[in-house]
């Protein structure tokens, strides 16, 4: 029987997701918890044939000793903290959770514009101190419908964004280094440079991974092209925002604001700027979190786990650079 090891860190429900998947599927999976330390980790690594992580971060001593290691099977979407270079070197192919957490990601991405375009914090916060309307002056809420959304990256969840956001009647322009074309012809969706995007969208929704062409690519420069009514969301990766340059938009109010998921520094500072600002909604890095997401992420990763078990080549497998 396969061994299967999962460094997990995340709550035991998850653990207990996998294990009666495992069940199902004829898998020997055995977890610890992500925060043991690497030597009570290093005897399950030695025997493992297949390594499950949530969050994909495993220490190069680890990976070294997993001699039988014939899969990385990763839980989330983002891998930029895997060393691909060594995994290839180890030959040992890191495979991502194939979308599964993709619903989830674009509803938290709807429902941050939500929050800023009713101004539902505000709302929220008035009523439970016992001030009647008094956020909302009839003038600064807004609606989605006929406003442009602009997509940097129109990949998975990029692509369930916009069909969400064309539900309510958005325009959808994006850009990215390959073609939608499925968005293009289902919604009339229009690929554009990002200069275009930049000055053309009301909604800037970023979907990109954690790269060196990805990171700031919203700094100074591309803020300043920006309509003073524009507003940012940002469920992908911290770092391609230049925070400081974003905090100095949203203080000077040369857009109109940001809805903000993931962080340069997580986690997040308590006196980082942005919890001063009022044209911000922020959330811990929780929008790939949802209940059905754990299930889907598991399923995914067991089939995978399976086809390279029986001699198939992995699905979702990423490379390096």
């Amino acid at each position: 029987m396969s061994r299967v090891f999962f460094i997990n860190g995340q709550s035991e429900r998850v653990a207990e997701i996998l294990s009666e998947e495992a069940l199902r599927e004829g898998f020997e999976l055995t977890w610890l918890p992500r925060r043991v330390s690497d030597e009570e980790k290093l005897p399950l690594m030695r025997e493992a044939d297949f390594l499950v992580l949530h969050p994909a971060q495993i220490s190069e001593d680890l990976l070294r000793a997993a001699k039988t290691l014939r899969l990385i099977q990763l839980l989330t979407a983002g891998y930029d903290k895997i060393d691909l270079g060594l995994t290839a070197e180890l030959g040992i192919p890191v495979a991502t959770n194939g979308g599964a957490n993709a619903w989830s990601v674009a509803e938290h991405t709807v429902a941050l514009l939500l929050a800023l375009y009713k101004r539902l914090i505000q709302c929220d916060r008035a009523m439970r101190e016992g001030r009647w309307r008094e956020p909302i002056s009839g003038f600064n809420t807004f609606e989605v419908a006929g406003k442009t959304l602009g997509l940097v990256g129109a990949g998975n969840i990029g692509r369930k964004v916009a069909r969400r956001l064309a539900a309510f009647e958005a325009r959808v322009i994006y850009y990215d280094v390959v073609s939608a074309p499925e968005i293009e012809k289902d919604l009339g969706a229009r690929r554009v440079s990002l200069e275009e995007l930049l000055r053309e969208a009301d909604i800037i929704s970023l979907h990109v991974p954690a790269t060196p062409e990805t990171e700031g690519i919203i700094g100074r420069e591309a803020l300043g092209m920006m309509k003073p009514t524009t507003v940012l969301l940002n469920t992908s990766r911290g770092p391609a925002v230049d925070e400081e340059a974003l905090v100095e938009a949203l203080r000077e109010n040369r857009i109109a604001g940001a809805g903000l998921d993931v962080f340069c520094t997580e986690p997040f500072p308590a006196d980082h700027p942005f919890v001063q600002q009022d044209n911000v909604v922020l959330s811990p890095h929780v929008a790939g979190h949802g209940y059905e997401g754990w299930f889907r992420r598991s399923r995914f990763a067991w089939e995978n786990i399976r086809r390279v078990a029986t001699g198939e080549p992995p699905l979702s497998v990423v490379l390096p650079k």
